[in-house]
């Protein structure tokens, strides 16, 4: 016995019965979408509020996936299992751990390639200094014959740039790396905090216990020894002390320069950074595995099923479907209007 009635919609290929077979029609052609005044119907898409909640029908949602846009990326596969009807685990993204944890990684990837990483080509470099100090000095004197100074002029400049350019682009780099790591302590502080986490404090300490009262053992983590790594660079970086040197060169001795010098307390610890060993994409990229794992093992989340089991995703899909341009601002952006 049907539960919803959708005869309403002008649908002539919807029925009760109806089983997604493809794309593509008895022609080979991309079946055609539905009359506009129905798709932006959430009964349209199987969506249907009962008690403060969505009940999708699980089939009429695929149906409509399929006549709006690429029936794959949007419709879980899993869902069609949890048929007829399906009241999602949770109502918000954000409510899954990982994907707070998975999106803000995302996020500090964006940052970093997008605000960041340019400003390392706004550093006024050797060659700039060379290039002004020449064309300054002979707009000044205007004399061909003094080429020959100008140009020992010009590379005395490049060379007198060397060694702040190379600190100022060390600094910058060390910063956003020192962001990134506060970013990923903070994150999985926060983490922990939605999962009823009550202690003020926050440490790996605290952290391996917080695994432990899970049942796992934090050193069973995927890439455990990476959190680990940057959180003693960190540490170093931020105390500048001789036991934060001595806890990088124990565990990490590859993230120092080599030198028979003797670190002091309160020496600048980026200068003993060996920059070679020490990577921003690679931290960003390989924190993932070990957050993931942390989701999975730790808090127990299924991060397949957590990419759409919420209400949001359902509302998400059938706005992005309905009208892509309008859903993620392109018309504001071109200056254009809906109804152009």
């Amino acid at each position: 016995m049907k539960h919803y009635d959708y005869s309403k919609f002008k649908d002539p290929d919807w029925s009760d019965d109806w089983i997604y077979s493809g794309l593509y029609g008895p022609d080979d052609k991309i079946v055609g979408s539905p009359e506009l005044s129905d798709s932006t119907q959430e009964e349209y898409w199987g969506i249907h509020r009962v008690d403060g909640r969505l009940e999708i029908d699980v089939r009429r949602f695929e149906y409509a996936c399929y006549r709006l846009g690429d029936h794959d990326p949007y419709f879980p596969e899993a869902l069609r299992k949890k048929g007829p009807f399906y009241i999602a685990s949770k109502v918000h993204r954000h409510d899954y751990t990982c994907n707070y944890l998975m999106d803000s990684i995302h996020n500090l990837k964006e940052d970093w390639n997008g605000e960041y990483k340019p400003l390392f080509d706004k550093v006024f470099s050797p060659k700039d200094a060379e290039d002004s100090y020449r064309t300054n000095t002979m707009m000044m004197i205007g004399d061909s014959e003094l080429y020959d100074s100008v140009e020992l002029g010009s590379k005395w400049a490049y060379f007198n740039r060397l060694n702040t350019y190379y600190r100022i682009r060390a600094e910058l780099y060390y910063t956003f790396l020192t962001k990134v790591i506060i970013e990923i302590h903070r994150i999985i502080l926060r983490a922990m905090t939605m999962q009823l986490y009550q202690n003020t404090e926050y440490s790996v300490f605290n952290l391996k216990t917080y695994c432990n009262g899970a049942g796992v053992d934090f050193h069973h983590l995927k890439n455990w020894k990476v959190y680990l790594k940057y959180n003693n660079v960190y540490n170093f970086l931020k105390h500048n002390s001789v036991q934060a040197y001595e806890t990088l060169k124990r565990f990490n001795s590859k993230c120092l320069i080599e030198t028979d010098k003797k670190y002091e307390n309160g020496m600048f610890a980026m200068d003993w950074l060996n920059s070679k060993e020490i990577n921003i994409d690679e931290l960003l990229s390989d924190i993932v595995p070990f957050l993931q794992d942390f989701c999975k093992k730790v808090l127990g989340e299924n991060l397949k099923q957590a990419k759409w089991d919420y209400d949001d995703y359902f509302i998400e899909t059938q706005k992005e479907l309905e009208d892509p341009m309008e859903h993620f601002g392109i018309y504001g952006a071109c200056g254009m209007s809906p109804w152009d």
